[in-house]
């Protein structure tokens, strides 16, 4: 049933529970995953969430119907299953490399930023659902179609090619043909059906900008690099230009460009809000915001100024490097790989590591790694490990490896990520690498698997692997190095997290906050079928 007692159609239980589900996995992945966790879950997340999530919604609508109180006890249920079902019987990352959710990501964030996540979409759906209703009937009737398909073309147009002046003027880079085309491709079909479906309106246009700036900034993030193609274009040669690809840094892409394109997409979304003819009736169903939202809608406006100025001195390219150290002291694995026979030694290493990509694909950037140790065998030699070269995935396809390295990561024991030949296995930094052993000035073995990682083991808190089982190195004592260390220094630090929970979860307030706003702006009969 309606809130206001009226029947709700099948088909209409079913476009609305798609359209939540759709809208929650699309703020999953712009918000919380891109924003607030920085990582990518890979596609088949997104799929299996979209469908337990319109099977929750999808019942619980048929059952007690639709609104914004029951929209938050189906998305507290539905959340509840997710989190269940990920932390006992399914990693993310498949069907690529499968990685397990570690608690902090699972209940101890996972848990209020999904639930704040999906509930917005919830409300999303449910006030296009609502100013639908009305928009089919006296808004925007078919004959202003060809109208609202030429502005929504020029608004697409002007919105892209300011934001590339905009990108080109800040990086000093041109980003290519390839992003003006696609982010045209973008923007047109979401503007056409925006004011098709929901007409005119304030909230029409302000949640329309809102919806396509974080539209193409989910865009930018997953599937669309810089620099495609380069500038050497093939027209009429027969031999394709390579193609030197980047990705924007987070602070570029959620503290400069992201407001940027929020402001200019709103400003466009006004122009053509007073263009478009047709839908004025739209307005007579929009009741004035409570003086309440209002105000908390200027508080979070605030409080977005004052968090982006504090977050974005820690989103700086440093906080993508990690230097580490270690010396003197230390054992060193005898006889066979992970026997755990080990012999005093001495040893050093210096290893510096950028985590230069967030993205599943091994398409540039790569991360950086730059490996030098010395370690002293019990026959008195010498031996160097030099690794400059990240692994981007396992050669044998095993398991991920982070395009090379990890910061804050799980691996080892039962996480099908290294070996479950020893326990599981948290770092600060893991790496994985290749890179050659010599002794004596000369090279014994060249394109050696190289694993660095840091552990909370007490009297082991470093380790180096050199060497796999699946791979001996012919030419070092028992075929591998295995060299531990009882402490080490590093200028590691989880402040860039800190500074991504701290934007991302002010941008959710407050999109949740208008979210709201726009819900309470419509009747809610106005969502008879």
């Amino acid at each position: 049933m309606h809130p206001n007692g009226s029947p709700i159609p099948l088909i209409g239980i079913m476009k609305f529970t798609f359209l939540a589900a759709l809208l929650a996995m699309f703020g999953d992945a712009a918000i919380a995953h891109a924003m607030l966790w920085g990582n990518d879950p890979y596609w088949t997340y997104w799929i299996t969430d979209g469908l337990l999530m319109s099977t929750v919604f999808g019942l619980g609508t048929a059952f007690f119907g639709a609104g914004v109180g029951r929209g938050a006890i189906l998305t507290a249920v539905h959340i509840f299953l997710l989190t269940t079902y990920y932390w006992i019987l399914s990693p993310i990352g498949l069907p690529g490399h499968g990685e397990w959710l570690d608690l902090e990501r699972t209940w101890l964030t996972g848990l209020p930023v999904h639930f704040g996540i999906y509930y917005l979409g919830y409300l999303v759906a449910l006030w296009l659902w609502r100013k639908h209703k009305h928009a089919k009937h006296t808004g925007l009737q078919l004959k202003y179609f060809k109208e609202i398909a030429i502005v929504a073309l020029i608004m697409a147009a002007g919105i892209v090619v300011i934001l590339g002046l905009v990108q080109t003027i800040l990086k000093s880079e041109f980003p290519g043909a390839t992003w003006f085309i696609v982010r045209l491709a973008v923007s047109f079909p979401f503007i056409f059906a925006w004011w098709a479906i929901v007409g005119k309106g304030r909230t029409s246009y302000i949640t329309g900008g809102v919806m396509l700036a974080f539209l193409l900034s989910a865009y930018t993030h997953y599937l669309a690099p810089i620099g495609l193609p380069n500038p050497s274009l093939r027209i009429f040669e027969k031999y394709p230009p390579s193609s030197e690809v980047h990705w924007l840094s987070y602070r570029d892409e959620f503290l400069i460009i992201l407001p940027i394109t929020l402001i200019v997409a709103i400003i466009a979304f006004f122009i053509g809000n007073r263009r478009i003819k047709g839908g004025g009736a739209a307005n007579a169903t929009e009741k004035k915001p409570a003086k309440i939202m209002s105000i908390g809608l200027l508080a979070a406006a605030i409080a977005i100024i004052i968090v982006g100025f504090v977050v974005f001195k820690y989103t700086g390219p440093e906080v993508h490097r990690v230097t580490i150290s270690a010396s003197s002291a230390a054992t060193l694995e005898q006889g066979q790989f992970y026997s755990n026979n080990m012999a005093a030694t001495t040893a050093a290493i210096e290893a510096r590591t950028e985590n230069a990509n967030t993205h599943r694909t091994p398409l540039p950037p790569h991360d950086k790694v730059d490996i030098n140790a010395t370690v002293t065998t019990p026959d008195g030699l010498t031996w160097n490990v030099v690794a400059s070269q990240p692994i981007i995935s396992d050669p044998l396809g095993r398991f991920t490896t982070w395009a090379g390295v990890g910061y804050d990561v799980w691996h080892h024991g039962r996480s099908g990520i290294g070996t479950s030949k020893l326990p599981d296995t948290h770092s600060d930094v893991a790496v994985y690498a290749l890179g050659n052993v010599m002794s004596d000035g000369r090279v014994i073995a060249s394109g050696v698997p190289v694993h660095l990682m840091t552990t909370e083991r007490e009297g082991g808190r470093l380790e180096l692997h050199v060497g796999d089982t699946s791979f001996p190195v012919s030419g070092i004592p028992d075929g591998h190095f295995r060299v531990v260390w009882a402490n080490y220094t590093s200028d590691y630090s989880r402040t860039f997290d800190f500074a991504k929970y701290a934007w991302g979860g002010i941008w959710l307030i407050t999109l949740l906050l208008l979210a709201l706003a726009a819900a309470k702006t419509e009747n809610p009969d106005n969502m008879r079928a």
